[in-house]
This record gives structure tokens, sequence and C-alpha cells, in this order.
């Protein structure tokens, strides 16, 4: 994390928090070798003060992702940002791990994937070829215009343990 990032406050906390409700999707950051960079999307879950995304292992973020790390990107929307040089934005860097197959684990988070994304999730958990992947938050960046760069690294669990949208557990 840089170091000229500003110390967020309580209200800092409650503005990332109530952002992040407003995705159900996010942008997936990885890399796919030494020198080449990987970005994709999926839905996803918070549960616990980590966040799940479900992913084919025909697509290429699912090889990616399997390297260990990952950064989420939550961004506000171009046509609702006040300057597109500053939109507001959240990213979360993340350690990645693999949720085995036919765990407990692994179905009571898929139960929360089908209550929050839907019937599409059902036909998924019957296909063979997908992973249930766990991103653990390492540190965290919010960014809400020029000059306010704020390092929420301290209140990961407050941002993941939200009650409201998309972070429901």
């Amino acid at each position: 994390m840089p170091d000229n990032l500003l110390i967020p406050d309580q209200a800092c906390v409650n503005k990332a928090i109530d952002f992040i409700s407003g995705f159900s999707s996010v942008v997936l950051g990885s890399v796919k070798s030494a020198k080449k960079a990987h970005t994709s999307y999926a839905p996803f879950i918070t549960h616990g003060n980590n966040f799940y995304v479900y992913v084919s292992a025909l697509a290429e973020h699912s090889h990616t992702l399997q390297n260990g790390s990952a950064s989420l990107f939550f961004i506000e929307d171009e046509q609702q940002a006040k300057t597109i040089f500053a939109r507001t934005r959240l990213t979360i860097d993340c350690t990645v791990a693999i949720i085995e197959a036919t765990t407990s684990s692994e179905s009571h988070l898929l139960d929360q994937f089908e209550q929050r994304h839907g019937a599409t999730v059902k036909l998924l958990r019957s296909l063979p070829d997908f992973i249930l992947f766990e991103l653990k938050p390492l540190s965290a960046s919010f960014v809400t215009g020029f000059g306010a760069a704020y390092d929420v690294t301290p209140n990961l669990k407050t941002l993941t343990r939200s009650t409201r949208g998309a972070c429901r557990i």
C-alpha cells in the first residue's frame, strides 16, 4: 500500500460499505505469467471476512486465480461519476484458495450464491467444471475523488461483514 494514503474515519468506512453494497459482480485482476496481467469479472458473495467467486475451469481467470493472488476492483459507473478522472473505486488485494468440491463449506457457500444470484447458480452447480474460489483480503484502498485516497486495510473486516446489499452474509 502506498505511504501517501489517508487514514479513513468511520464515515469513510461507511461510504466504502455503501459503495460495494451496490455491486453484484467484481472486476478481477490476476497474473497469467510474470509479465502478463489478466482482467475479468465474476459475480461474488461475501461470507465472514472473505469474498467468493464461482467460475468455470474452462475460463482463463480460473487458471490465473490458481496462482494464489488477485485484486478485486469495484469502480463507479462512468455515467454516475462527477468526473471521469476521479471515479470512486475500491481495490482489495487478496490471497486466493480453492474451496474443495463436495465439502460442507462449498455446499453452504453455493447455497448463498444461489440465494444471491438466482437460478443460474443451480444450473452451474450441476456442471462439473465450476470451481469455488475464496479470496482473503490483505490490503485495500478506497478512492473517493482527487486527493482523497484512503487506506482501509485496518477496516477490512468491517467492509466485508456488512449486512447490506452485495456484502450480505
